[in-house]
């Protein structure tokens, strides 16, 4: 372990992150200007500090930097933070962090990584899909954030910060061109309505072509078409006071997130319905589909917040946020991905109501800070799990005369929770700082199973309704030193605890009185992480180091194997123990006011305790008999290494224009989707490749050249056993991809 954290301390040297925008093209050193990084405020801990004076391991982006990537929905975020894997499954996102996140293909189970759009909780995974589109920067906290954050983070936590109305008036549009039809549109435009009032209102909408064809029918799959618009209106009651309203509203229809094959996981054997895997052909290209029926993604999301500020006095405030949000979400694809005449079809659908209260109290003075407050949630939940044999001309809208019926399974949930939380940090010395912060959370889950299967060629009718009710309690401490030996230099020590609360899958599937709507146990996590913010060479080098070691008690698993009268059973429990230790350095260089360099490089080595159990991926699960210890293996979505490496140099032009030259470089090591560690469900080591040619005109005009995925790398975002079809399906990231961008601000 000890040469692995050499490497890394060594490779963070080398490589850079951006960390802090530099300083702006047009400032020349020569000239006797002084060149230093600029400073990013954030908010992680719920009030505004530097970056580099927040004793947390934390990636911030900011809007520029999201720009030049062309970021625009959560899943790229995991080529610029340390230790970041994102994927989808079933059109969840599958969000992991130090090898921690959503190991889950049902609903109404809490992801260990929370997203959060201005402090208010984004609960369902199937709705963290939108929300990237002017915004301010992005927040990536790594580790357990259980005393500030109330939903769950026990692997860490994503802030998204949009762009606030401002007095003057201001805005900007972008539009974009690309390969594979891409037609892509951003723009946002605000200012002041009236003396005390200002208003700002943002949009987005993608429309591309699809990555994949479905051989069958001749349509595009895996294409886009999505919108998503966000109004807010900023009013200044008082002096003291400011209210916040932010209306959000997003919505997608097209034919992505149907799973594509990969292979046959039980070469010879034998469908639920009686025909073998692949029957009719699978597809032949990697990228496409096979089914008499094209695959359907169609979801919404409605959410409406308002923020109070009240600065009280000079050294207290107090802020109360509170959110609605609605989302709904309906897949609908092929099981057996095969061209079949009478195929295994899917209806996923998830309905999601979450509300959120958080009151906050905040005191700051010269040498003691501290906030404290309360926290309340309430989420209702249905999730309806039906599949078919889809007979010949049968489709999405008529299914129900074109389908001879198997299994109908729905659930609903109801998730209360209350916290009490507090948080202060105390300069013992102008060197010394010692902090503390506790959060007592109270959990109560219900959920009501209904499953209906029909057997013998649908003459058998079987029908179970199962419920389940639990409550749970947990307080987490969190303690830590902060040393500054000198201005620019802090090293700090963490202690932190995370509470996961119990819950349970909704139709899941599983006929069995004893285990049918079985809330599980919690999961809990102590962390211990040691870091290091730093600046050098005069300004111009950032280094930050974080090393860290965690242990999870019982840990939250999922599995599906074939068998039963569903064709297939989950297993959803507190499996076992699982520990993380690793080490992460980013580092910006701004080697002069036009070139810099920024990149990232994380080491993970995670473990699981001794758990005997079945792999679903083992031939001799047919009938239950092969069981294996997954003591030693590596959690899922958790490369040993993996890094990123971005550079920039621009080029002025006369009449104050730039040409900016860029290039990113990234990383991931060999990952796997399954706790089993098996080659069926894994992904190699990959590298990415981006780049980017920009035009800038003065402070209004930009026109660039991007390529993405240069390599056109087959990169897997995930796969899974898929026990009605015998078959491993996955999820693709895309391929090479080329456009243009034009934008003008004002």
């Amino acid at each position: 372990m000890k040469h692995e954290i050499y490497k890394v301390m060594i490779l963070g040297g080398v490589f850079a992150y951006l960390s802090y925008p530099v300083v702006s093209a047009n400032a020349d050193d020569s000239e006797g200007e002084e060149l230093r990084l600029d400073e990013i405020i954030v908010t992680a801990q719920k009030r505004e500090q530097s970056l580099q004076d927040v004793s947390t391991a934390i990636t911030a982006l900011t809007s520029g930097r999201l720009q030049e990537a062309g970021i625009s929905d959560i899943t790229s975020l995991q080529y610029y933070a340390p230790s970041l894997t994102i994927g989808t499954t079933f059109g969840f996102a599958n969000v992991f962090m130090r090898g921690l996140g959503l190991n889950n293909v049902f609903a109404n189970v809490d992801p260990s990584v929370t997203l959060y759009v201005d402090g208010a909780v984004i609960s369902q995974p199937s709705a963290q899909l939108f929300s990237f589109f002017d915004l301010d920067r992005v927040e990536v906290l790594r580790g357990p954030q259980g005393t500030l954050y109330g939903r769950n983070a026990t692997g860490g936590t994503i802030n998204l910060i949009a762009k606030k109305p401002t007095e003057e008036q201001e805005g900007y549009f972008r539009v974009t061109g690309g390969d594979y039809a891409l037609f892509q549109s951003e723009g946002a435009f605000g200012g002041q309505i009236s003396e005390n009032l200002s208003g700002r209102f943002a949009f987005q909408t993608i429309n591309r072509g699809g990555y994949g064809i479905n051989e069958v029918t001749g349509n595009d799959i895996d294409n886009a078409n999505q919108k998503g618009f966000r109004g807010q209106l900023l009013y200044h009651a008082s002096e003291k006071v400011d209210i916040l309203l932010s209306a959000e509203y997003g919505t997608v229809k097209d034919a992505a997130n149907g799973f594509l094959f990969k292979r046959v996981t039980f070469p010879g054997t034998i469908l639920p319905n009686g025909t073998a895997p692949g029957a009719g052909g699978f597809p032949v290209g990697a990228r496409n589909y096979a089914s008499n029926v094209d695959p359907e993604n169609d979801r919404e999301t409605f959410s409406i917040s308002a923020t109070v500020d009240w600065e009280i006095n000079d050294n207290l405030s107090l802020k109360n946020i509170v959110n609605y949000r609605d989302s709904d979400l309906a897949n609908f694809q092929d099981l057996d991905v095969s061209g079949i005449v009478n195929s295994t079809v899917q209806e996923f659908t998830i309905a999601s109501e979450q509300y959120s209260e958080e009151l906050q109290l905040i005191y700051t003075d010269e040498k003691f800070r501290a906030i404290g407050g309360f926290y309340y949630f309430k989420e209702d939940i249905s999730n309806r799990n039906r599949i078919d044999t889809l007979k010949l001309g049968g489709s999405f809208t008529s299914v129900e005369g074109n389908t001879e019926k198997r299994v109908d399974l729905t659930g609903t949930g109801v998730t209360k929770s209350w916290a009490l939380f507090w948080n202060a940090s105390y300069d013992v010395t102008d060197q010394l700082t010692f902090r503390a912060g506790g959060r007592y959370t109270k959990d109560t889950r219900e959920i009501t199973n209904d499953n209906i299967i029909w057997v013998a060629g649908g003459a058998v009718r079987l029908a179970a309704t199962f419920s389940d009710k639990e409550s749970f309690t947990d307080y987490n401490n969190e303690v830590g030193l902060e040393w500054r030996p000198t201005e620019e230099m802090m090293l700090y020590y963490t202690y932190s605890e995370g509470f996961k609360a119990g819950s349970g899958q909704l139709a899941s599937g599983i006929l069995n009185p004893a285990i049918g709507a079985n809330i599980i146990e919690p999961e809990t996590i102590t962390n211990h992480e040691f870091g290091m913010k730093s600046i050098w060479l005069d300004g111009t080098f950032l280094l930050n180091l974080a090393t860290y070691y965690y242990k999870v008690e019982g840990i939250q698993l999922d599995r599906t194997v074939p068998g039963g009268p569903t064709g297939f059973r989950t297993f959803f429990e507190n499996a076992t123990s699982q520990t993380g230790k690793g080490v992460e350095a980013e580092a910006t260089w701004a080697v002069t006011n036009n070139l810099t360099f920024n990149g990232a490089v994380s080491y993970q080595d995670t473990e699981f305790g001794a758990f005997l159990t079945s792999d679903p991926t083992n031939v001799l699960n047919l009938t239950g008999t092969a069981l294996v210890d997954i003591a030693g293996n590596r959690a899922r979505q958790a490369p040993k290494w993996a890094w990123n490496l971005h550079g920039s140099y621009d080029i002025p032009l006369e009449n104050d224009a730039t040409i900016t030259l860029s290039g990113d470089v990234s990383y991931k090591g060999e990952q796997f989707f399954s706790e089993f560690n098996n080659n069926l469900l894994q992904q190699g080591a990959y590298t990415m490749i981006d780049a980017r040619i920009r035009y800038t005109s003065g402070d209004h005009w930009t026109v660039e050249v991007w390529g993405k995925n240069l390599s056109n790398n087959l990169v897997e975002s995930g796969n899974f056993a898929l026990a009605t079809g015998r078959i491993v399906v996955r999820t693709l990231l895309p391929p090479r991809t080329w456009g243009i961008t034009a934008g003008y601000t004002f």
